[in-house]
């Protein structure tokens, strides 16, 4: 029986040439729907399988002999390429030195992020995992200020039509519906959020987007895990770091949009729907940072 996303319902096809298979077993120890099985000594293809074949092709990037093919669910034999030796992969002290000395950027020069770095980002970002394949994931790309000005000036204006929502009047209304802490976020974070961000549009002065000169948005459709726009967008933040650009996640735009603002999502490309998502702006940091902190996390037990 297929998984079924936005972009499939089939599932994917498996195709071994039996004459060059040395029946090792590999594909069916990495196969985790139990599409390829060892029966007897021989590799098996299960046609039915509970799950239906993903696609995830653990098969075919396992196998030694080379004679799996894997096609379906938007894949084919073309997407797949060989790994890249070790010897150019980054070890720990390099990847720990990129990740401590990236931080939030919110001021950025007067320069637009080349082209080449945009397909580079996004070729880092579509190699992240995703809870099911395909990625259910979406991408809306906001190039140049101009773009970004004018997605913040619509997206300010949808914020004044549904001020009253989070106002002191309106906001006791929300208590009985709502948990606690959502409660607790919609007083102290949102309404004076937005009342910040409307006054300050007044003055001319983006704190939505601040002003970058590129946006990506990566969001979900209802069928997707509710953390798979996260970890591409994550993804996309230390490419970006190891090209010398800044980031910062905006998380405070996408709940809106999630609950209305069809035409703002019709205007911009976005398709309805999207259960979680997350705006991650981009460019060259106009001020150098000398000093890291130290994070933690809230609680780390041995279970």
């Amino acid at each position: 029986m297929p998984i079924t996303t936005s972009r499939t319902g089939e599932n994917a096809r498996v195709k071994i040439d039996f004459s060059q298979c040395s029946d090792c077993g590999l594909c069916s120890l990495v196969c985790k729907d139990l599409t390829l099985q060892m029966k007897h000594g021989k590799i098996t293809v299960d046609e039915n399988p509970v799950f239906g074949c993903t696609g995830c092709a653990q098969c075919v990037a396992v196998c030694p002999e080379d004679c799996i093919e894997v096609d379906g669910r938007t894949i084919t034999m073309d997407d797949f390429f060989p790994l890249p030796e070790a010897k150019t992969a980054a070890n720990y002290a390099q990847l720990h030195s990129l990740m401590f000395k990236r931080r939030s950027i919110r001021d950025f020069k007067d320069k637009e992020v080349e082209q080449e770095k945009i397909d580079q980002i996004l070729s880092a970002a579509s190699s992240s995992p995703m809870g099911i394949p395909p990625s259910d994931v979406e991408v809306v790309i906001f190039r140049g200020r101009e773009k970004v000005k004018a997605f913040a000036d619509d997206f300010t204006k949808y914020l004044e039509k549904i001020r009253w929502m989070f106002s002191n009047w309106s906001i006791p209304f929300w208590k009985p519906f709502v948990s606690r802490q959502d409660y607790g976020m919609y007083k102290s974070f949102l309404m004076p959020l937005i009342n910040f961000v409307l006054e300050r549009k007044k003055k001319g002065e983006d704190w939505l987007l601040y002003n970058a000169p590129m946006v990506l948005y990566f969001y979900g459709s209802l069928y997707s895990d509710t953390a798979d726009p996260y970890i591409p967008a994550t993804y996309a933040m230390l490419a970006a770091e190891s090209l010398g650009l800044g980031t910062c996640m905006v998380g405070s735009i996408h709940p809106f949009l999630s609950h209305g603002g069809t035409s703002l999502k019709k205007k911009y490309k976005i398709n309805p729907g999207s259960k979680t998502g997350i705006f991650l702006i981009i460019g060259y940091p106009k001020v150098k940072y000398h000093k890291g902190i130290k994070r933690t996390f809230a609680r780390v037990v041995e279970a």
